[in-house]
């Protein structure tokens, strides 16, 4: 027993080693630059590790996150303002898949060539190939639009440029998507009648806690109690944004649907009037997705997912399952919150149509105004 314990602490030690030697290399050559961000500029429980970093490439991205099978209009842009999970340690994140082992999941690359980046996105907004249509998010794929905002600035620069007519004479969307509370950092900036979005990313309480970041060493919570996003929601509302709403991923562990019953009742309680909610089901993009996660050392989800299916662009659970999961929790929100639009994030089309939900009402995109929703990716895809 002695034994294979210590060649297992061996073998966690060689796989830290591995995982770290990017990481370390980029920090050893001064490409990135270790800062220490204190707890009350982000609001984590914990002082918190970033790298800086310069962005080299164009900060604004575009990528058709669709395909013939999987509804996602190529209609929306984000900014890089960070590269890799942003450190909230979510043990489902996506973003563990996109640089492996080249980016720490518990310290992200944070860019800080930022005079350059907000450039880029005036640039964008005076082109003149920009459509009504276009919306922006500020690090939305890449980031959080909050949790660093004490450190970038980037909420109060890009704010007020995007409601001045003069430099957003398309009065493009520009879409925040947080599970922080920092809404602080946006007192006093232009709101009402601005084409910005507000989005929090929010759950049931229990079933946060089954997928949301823990410490590893305490396995407490790194992310906010549900109960200040939604605190933080309404103080953004009661500013004069427009505010959003996303439950991704819905997990649906024994007693789901009086959990989501509570909370929906809650958000009315609260009087929220989120103009939009967007809901998605737990989904991968790789069934590696585990694998990086324990890579990393972070701690295993507690909830276990059923069995994956490759449908379009994810792996999902069988879609009789989604469509069930999405009408109950739809259906307690329409009754809730009868003035919120509903749609459902990266679905087929099939899902889509079964719920009568097709519509392009998602959280990145800006409303509609008369366009078709079945625009070409290169229509799209224009500078």
């Amino acid at each position: 027993m002695l034994v294979l314990q210590h060649e297992s602490r061996q073998s966690e030690r060689r796989s830290a080693e591995t995982r770290d030697l990017y990481v370390a290399a980029r920090e050893a050559d001064g490409t990135w630059r270790k800062e220490l961000v204190a707890s009350r500029i982000t609001g984590l429980p914990r002082d918190a590790f970033i790298y800086r970093a310069a962005r080299k490439t164009d900060p604004l991205t575009f990528s058709w996150h669709g395909d013939k099978e999987t509804f996602c209009p190529p209609r929306w842009w984000d900014l890089a303002i960070g590269s890799g999970p942003c450190g909230f340690g979510c043990r489902a994140c996506f973003l563990m898949l996109t640089f492996r082992a080249m980016r720490d999941p518990f310290r992200p690359v944070i860019y800080d060539n930022i005079d350059w980046i907000h450039g880029r996105v005036a640039r964008w907004l005076a082109s003149p190939k920009r459509k009504a249509f276009h919306s922006l998010g500020l690090g939305i794929d890449r980031s959080d639009s909050l949790l660093y905002e004490g450190v970038t600035g980037h909420a109060r620069e890009l704010i007020p440029m995007f409601a001045d007519p003069a430099r957003n004479p398309r009065r493009c969307l520009l879409v925040l998507l947080t599970k922080s509370a920092n809404v602080h950092y946006l007192d006093g900036l232009p709101s009402k009648g601005a084409p910005i979005a507000v989005t929090f990313s929010v759950n049931p309480e229990a079933v946060a806690d089954l997928w949301e970041g823990k410490y590893p060493d305490t396995l407490e919570r790194i992310s906010p109690p549900i109960s200040e996003r939604l605190r933080a929601c309404k103080e953004a509302q009661e500013m004069g944004f427009e505010t959003r709403l996303r439950l991704d991923p819905i997990l649906t562990p024994d007693g789901w649907q009086e959990m989501y019953a509570d909370f929906v009742a809650t958000l009315r309680q609260m009087g929220l009037r989120p103009s939009r909610v967007t809901l998605g089901t737990y989904r991968e993009k790789s069934s590696q997705l585990d694998t990086w996660r324990e890579k990393w050392g972070l701690p295993p989800m507690e909830w276990e997912p059923h069995k994956m299916v490759r449908a379009g662009t994810h792996r999902h659970a069988a879609e009789s399952s989604r469509v069930e999961t999405y009408a109950a929790v739809a259906g307690m929100l329409h009754s809730a919150l009868p003035t919120s639009l509903i749609a459902v994030c990266k679905e087929t089309h099939g899902v889509r149509e079964r719920l009568g939900l097709s519509n392009a009402c998602c959280n990145c995109l800006a409303a509609n105004r008369g366009k078709r929703t079945g625009e070409t990716h290169a229509e799209g895809a224009t500078e």
